[in-house]
């Protein structure tokens, strides 16, 4: 039997998650629309592709997404090329002289994420300088550098790594590793760190007047996203089975889209893991459903203006829904007041 104490806890649960509505009927269509056009997704061999497709760009949006909730406008223009400067360091500096074990190139990928992020953090935090033109500088400094260490596609990723995104097997390391960067976030959500970030991303002054301190907070929130950001360059190491420094624009164009689709505010404090994965789901599904049709030439072309129109869709439709609840509100308030 439900009591008003749990019935308030649950209506604060569905509050929290709004933000997921969008991204959560999107993926209902894209979902039926696979079925139709391309029922082999379902199967067990397709399911272990998309996968490992899928996953390097999961984990990418989530590495956004405690960034952007932050606040100031945070919206990591550097993910792309850092997730690839991940790979081709393991790739040119780890594999090329033959240090191949698990045990040297995990620690090493997530090292990096969270080296490149705090120092992003420490430059946004103590010097105060604007989000966009941090990472911004990011995403140039580390593209060059991706091109430095590897000027073109190549080299081989150990065998342990290369099966990891074979996407043979549905029960694979890539599904085992989602699965678990997806409990990481569930815990790490559910933290008094993560609870800060999301005050101090809704208005610092009143983070900061209520004793959280804003520069760790905020170096937290780059930690968290140093971690699935180096999660991403690994499973990309995986997926493509070599080094390919030419891939980062693309992953931030599509990780940053993905993002803004699942609901998370650019402003910050509004927004969650739940709205960034399925906004990712949603993105890959849109180019599995395009990709079975026949466009010729020009396939990239409508797949990028399919994202356009389906983000610019997604927000006019959010922004809708946000109006009609708050008018809703307004009226039951007025009604209480009569």
């Amino acid at each position: 039997m439900t009591t008003p104490d749990t019935r308030a806890e649950f209506r604060q649960a569905v509050n929290r998650q709004r933000h997921a509505a969008v991204p959560l009927a999107l993926l209902v269509v894209l979902l039926a629309l696979a079925a139709l056009r391309g029922p082999d997704l379902f199967t067990a061999g397709g399911m272990a592709g998309a996968i490992s497709v899928a996953t390097p760009l999961i984990l990418a949006t989530l590495a956004l997404t405690p960034i952007a909730i932050a606040g100031r406008g945070g919206v990591d223009l550097a993910v792309g090329p850092v997730l690839v400067f991940v790979n081709v360091t393991v790739i040119h500096w780890l594999v090329a002289n033959d240090i191949t074990s698990p045990l040297a190139i995990i620690p090493f990928a997530l090292a990096v994420g969270i080296v490149v992020q705090l120092i992003q953090g420490l430059a946004i935090a103590v010097l105060r300088l604007q989000p966009v033109v941090v990472t911004l500088s990011g995403f140039l400094v580390f593209a060059g550098l991706d091109l430095v260490i590897l000027s073109k596609p190549g080299g081989e990723a150990p065998g342990w790594l290369a099966s990891w995104g074979a996407g043979t097997d549905l029960l694979s390391p890539a599904l085992l590793v989602l699965l678990g960067a997806l409990v990481a976030w569930a815990l790490i959500a559910r933290s008094t760190l993560f609870r800060n970030i999301r005050l101090m991303g809704s208005n610092e002054r009143t983070a900061y007047a209520s004793g959280i301190q804003l520069i760790p907070t905020r170096l937290g929130a780059h930690a968290i996203a140093g971690v699935f950001v180096g999660l991403a360059g690994l499973m990309y190491t995986a997926l493509i089975a070599s080094g390919d420094p030419t891939q980062g624009d693309t992953y931030t164009l599509i990780a940053v889209t993905a993002l803004v689709l699942g609901g998370t505010s650019l402003a910050g404090g509004l927004g969650g893991g739940l709205g960034s994965v399925m906004g990712a789901i949603d993105l890959f599904l849109i180019s599995y459903v395009l990709s079975t049709f026949d466009f010729g030439s020009s396939t990239a072309f409508v797949v990028q203006l399919t994202y356009g129109l389906v983000l610019v869709c997604a927000l006019a439709f959010g922004s809708l829904v946000t109006i009609v609840v708050a008018r809703r509100r307004t009226w039951r308030a007025a009604g209480a007041q009569a």
